[in-house]
């Protein structure tokens, strides 16, 4: 069985627009080792909807946003509901971390998963510090 890792938006924003910026290459590694099967990719049920808002705000036009919302579809990461426990846990450590709760989000799942979150999003961990389990590419 492939052992879990929580990606966040940062991450599958690198594998459908990849830019020239810092870890294109290992999100792309971590991609290739879900799809050879090493690895399970997971993330929110919101990571869809933070990716196609991110995409779209990067200057993408609506056809494009649309059909590569469709290709992360079928990247086939495992997407976990937003239930009552999930959202208390991540609005507990937004607080805690002096994080958003959309991004505790991911890190409240990788707990409850018991897993890694793997994040480029540099302005919102980088300031929580250093915290078991999460790899800042």
């Amino acid at each position: 069985m492939s052992r879990p890792v929580v990606v966040d938006t940062s991450v599958a924003f690198k594998w459908l627009a990849p830019a020239e910026e810092h870890g294109v290459e290992t999100a792309e590694a971590l991609l290739a080792d879900h799809l050879g099967g090493a690895v399970a990719l997971a993330g929110p049920v919101s990571l869809p909807l933070e990716l196609a808002n991110g995409l779209r705000y990067a200057g993408l036009s609506q056809s494009d946003v649309l059909e590569l919302v469709d290709e992360f579809d079928l990247l086939h990461i495992e997407l976990f509901d937003l239930d009552r426990a999930l959202l208390g846990d991540a609005t507990r450590l937004a607080f805690r971390h002096g994080i958003a709760v959309y991004d505790a989000v991911f890190l409240a799942l990788a707990r409850q998963l018991d897993c890694e979150l793997v994040t480029a999003d540099r302005r919102a961990f980088a300031r929580t510090g250093p915290l078991d389990g999460v790899r800042l590419i």
